[in-house]
């Protein structure tokens, strides 16, 4: 596992992908440099040869004369020793006076002159003498009482130029991987030294992971620029780890704490159960309580379950999800109707339904009103009443619940979103204090919002669900 996980780390080590990657932009580069410098150097030593052979030929055609009609030169010692070299290059020479050869090599290769060739201009061009390669450069010149043009020419072998290309380009290419080499040898440190705050920030990481439950954020005075991002990233990605599990936390003390009373409860009546029986009145009263308790508890698992899933929205999919809160609210006061009666609370909606619609789940919706109009309900009085209404805005469309019950004091309307926060006043009801808490959670991912107001001109307390309302 280890020589697997090392491997693993050299296979995407940064350093070593830096390194590539300049070493490679370095040879790549180094190649089309190579390409330029072995095209100019061939130029170079083209241009440079050719220099000497063109003096070679000017030198010959200067000698030319006429001397009683007949074309005569002096053919200078010093005009084909100029091309002596280290390679022992072959020297051919020829002069014609029209198609007739005058002096020299009878089966150099030559060309005719027409009316387009330059006089006292050399010429250049490459063939092939007695199965070698030769540059030949070519003159011609006119002469004074002679009809024909004269044309020298002088031919070399290709060994010193040939091999003075080599020794350039050889020298280029050693300069070339020097160049890599060295680069590679300095840059390596130099990455390595780039990295090292990656590395500093990876043993921070390390030493964390050996400390349960750090969600302290990491520093970043010290971080590079380009890793703040990353490293704000990763203090985001901590301090949500962080607030999930003090959730799971509170989650579990408070769900322990709250089921706690309930399972007490059934202990306590089923011993008496056991004690006098189910025929007696102590026993029967102990099974009321047992179903008092059980209903609770069954209440109390439910709405802890809600809680968990509002609180991870992964009850529902609600992305581009559409819901008419005219038929949500119809079906919630049905769904409610007999817990009504039994607290002997009316519900009634006002206004005719006009099938609005909001943004979200129905589902979710239905929760989130179902919980509001359950708190209605039961912290209601006999006799109450409960009034739903729907107001509509530009944007937005909202829901007024309004009951006449005892309401909730201002200083405490923040306090009631609170898990299992309960008023002083409703200790001895039924409830379990999640029901606020699970339609906060439920708002905001609907992207809704919840007021708590007092009823105008009287008692009672006015929730305020706002919706988004649904593009057309």
């Amino acid at each position: 596992m280890t020589h697997v996980t090392t491997a693993a780390r050299n296979a995407t080590s940064l350093a070593r992908r830096l390194l590539f990657l300049v070493v490679f932009t370095l040879s790549a580069v180094a190649v089309i440099l190579g390409v330029g410098g072995y095209v100019l150097i061939e130029r170079v030593a083209e241009q440079t040869s050719d220099r000497v052979l063109a003096a070679s030929v000017r030198a010959i055609a200067e000698t030319l004369t006429v001397d009683r009609g007949e074309v005569t030169l002096d053919l200078p010692a010093s005009a084909l020793g100029m091309l002596e070299n280290n390679e022992r290059d072959n020297v051919y020479y020829s002069v014609h006076t029209g198609g007739e050869l005058l002096t020299g090599y009878a089966d150099l290769p030559f060309t005719q002159p027409d009316d387009t060739v330059t006089v006292n201009s050399t010429n250049f061009r490459y063939a092939s003498y007695r199965g070698r390669a030769v540059r030949i450069a070519t003159e011609y010149r006119r002469l004074p009482r002679i009809n024909a043009l004269v044309s020298v020419q002088v031919a070399e072998t290709l060994a010193e130029r040939n091999a003075v290309s080599r020794r350039l380009l050889a020298g280029l290419v050693l300069l070339e991987v020097l160049l890599v080499t060295g680069a590679g040898l300095v840059v390596w440190p130099a990455v390595r030294w780039s990295v090292r705050p990656i590395t500093h920030l990876r043993k921070q990481i390390e030493d964390r992971s050996q400390r349960a439950f750090d969600f302290a954020p990491l520093q970043v005075t010290a971080v590079p620029t380009e890793l703040r991002g990353f490293v704000g990233a990763f203090n985001s990605l901590l301090a949500r780890v962080e607030l999930s599990t003090q959730r799971v936390r509170h989650f579990t003390s408070d769900a322990s704490h709250q089921m706690r009373t309930p399972l007490a409860v059934l202990r306590t009546h089923l011993a008496l159960l056991r004690q006098h029986g189910t025929d007696t009145a102590e026993g029967r009263a102990s099974l009321d309580d047992v179903e008092k308790a059980a209903i609770r508890l069954q209440r109390l698992l439910v709405q802890l379950v809600a809680l968990a899933r509002a609180d991870e929205a992964i009850t529902y999919p609600i992305a581009g999800a559409h819901a008419d809160l005219d038929e949500v609210v119809e079906a919630v006061v049905e769904r409610l109707e007999s817990m009504a009666a039994t607290a002997q609370v009316s519900v009634t909606v006002e206004g005719e339904p006009k099938h609005r619609l909001i943004n979200g789940d129905a589902a979710l919706v239905a929760e989130v009103i179902a919980n509001v109009v359950d708190n209605s309900i039961r912290y209601n009085r006999p006799g109450g009443k409960v009034r739903l209404w729907v107001h509509e805005e530009d944007t937005s469309i909202s829901l007024m619940v309004d009951d006449d019950g005892p309401g909730v004091p201002a200083v405490e309307r923040e306090q009631v979103f609170q898990r299992f926060h309960r008023l002083a006043r409703d200790q001895n009801q039924e409830g379990t204090g999640l029901g606020l808490s699970i339609v906060r959670s439920l708002t905001y991912h609907l992207g809704a919002s919840i007021q708590l107001l007092d009823v105008p001109g009287g008692p009672g307390l006015r929730v305020v669900l706002r919706f988004q309302r649904a593009a057309a």
